[in-house]
């Protein structure tokens, strides 16, 4: 039975090593299918892969149950993941709650007890952690330690190539910009989005302003993919984001998350109705007619608010109410246009 789960395990990173080597030069992309495939190879609950940026480590890509914590950012002194680095080994930490080289309290926000982390090197540049964490204690065998340690290097290597490859093509300079910018509209990603949010909320809870949060969705994505193809959908897309970014103050921030769902984070002084004129301006700024080759599209897009601290205190909160709005908009510019 143990050569039956040996052989099916080498099988499993055979795979993956394949399709890592196969995937697109696209660091966010590669760094999302990295930790997918590092969660499901070890049965994990949640993985994440933290980027080194100045003195902390940001969560740029992440799986699981440790969705809800990208963007977050660890200081790497006296963190596990900065031990990591430092002794360039992987490391177990069987129990976080008795383990003294962990941050205890950061391994509570993200609920987990048990982790293995391994560092990412190219020769000698350092790229990053990757981890793998449970709720429960002990969790991991030297198998799974095992298993990560032999796709480290194809990891690492495809990780570098692509790096390589932006900044041969695209002429850009640092890791951390393709981590946390959107690779077809060239604006910030959900990392990014993720970790602004969390530094804004930190922020004005002592400078007394008030933050928004906008999501905006592309109500005619599905349409225009599904009659002309998926290269006049990235068009739409990167034509949306292109009409949008002037609008954008230096302060703010906009953001592709993901598919067709964008947001925009506002720090300001000014009252709620002066925000939403705002953003009700902005809107029909985006929207409208566009051409792709000769072909006419139409830009539309639902909208969502919500606002700190009126909706809530914390980013879950805020998040939720703006997505409900979002959704329920586009229930009834729907409802308008039937």
């Amino acid at each position: 039975m143990e050569n039956s789960s040996s052989d099916s395990t080498l099988e499993k990173i055979l795979k993956i090593q394949t399709e890592l080597t196969a995937a697109k030069p696209d660091v966010p992309y590669l760094l999302d299918l990295i930790t997918h495939r590092a969660k499901e190879i070890t049965g994990s609950e949640g993985a994440v892969f933290e980027l080194v940026e100045g003195d902390d480590l940001v969560y740029r890509a992440a799986s699981g149950t440790a969705e809800k914590q990208i963007g977050l950012r660890l200081p790497v002194k006296d963190s596990f993941s900065g031990l990591s680095l430092q002794s360039r080994t992987s490391l177990y930490c069987i129990d976080s709650e008795e383990d003294d080289r962990v941050n205890r309290e950061a391994c509570r926000v993200v609920g987990l007890r048990s982790m293995i982390v391994l560092p990412l090197y190219f020769a000698t540049e350092v790229l990053g952690v990757l981890k793998v964490h449970s709720s429960k204690v002990g969790f991991y065998s030297t198998n799974d330690s095992s298993a990560l340690n032999m796709l480290s290097g194809t990891m690492a290597a495809v990780l570098h190539n692509a790096y390589r490859w932006a900044e041969r093509e695209k002429s850009l300079q640092s890791m951390a910009y393709l981590a946390s910018h959107d690779a077809l509209t060239g604006i910030y990603n959900r990392s990014a989005f993720y970790d602004y949010l969390r530094k804004g909320l930190s922020r004005i809870t002592n400078d007394g302003s008030s933050l928004t949060i906008a999501l905006f969705d592309l109500d005619g994505l599905k349409k225009v993919n599904d009659n002309h193809g998926h290269a006049a959908g990235d068009f739409y897309i990167s034509r949306f984001a292109s009409r949008f970014t002037p609008l954008v103050q230096n302060h703010d921030i906009l953001a592709r998350l993901g598919g067709d769902e964008f947001g925009l984070i506002l720090i300001h002084k000014e009252p709620k109705n002066s925000i939403l004129k705002l953003l009700d301006h902005i809107r029909s700024m985006v929207e409208g007619e566009i051409h792709f080759e000769s072909t006419k599209l139409q830009i539309k897009t639902s909208m969502g608010i919500s606002f700190y601290p009126e909706d809530g205190s914390d980013l879950e909160t805020l998040m939720a109410v703006a997505d409900s709005r979002m959704y329920e908009n586009k229930r009834k510019r729907k409802k308008e246009e039937n």
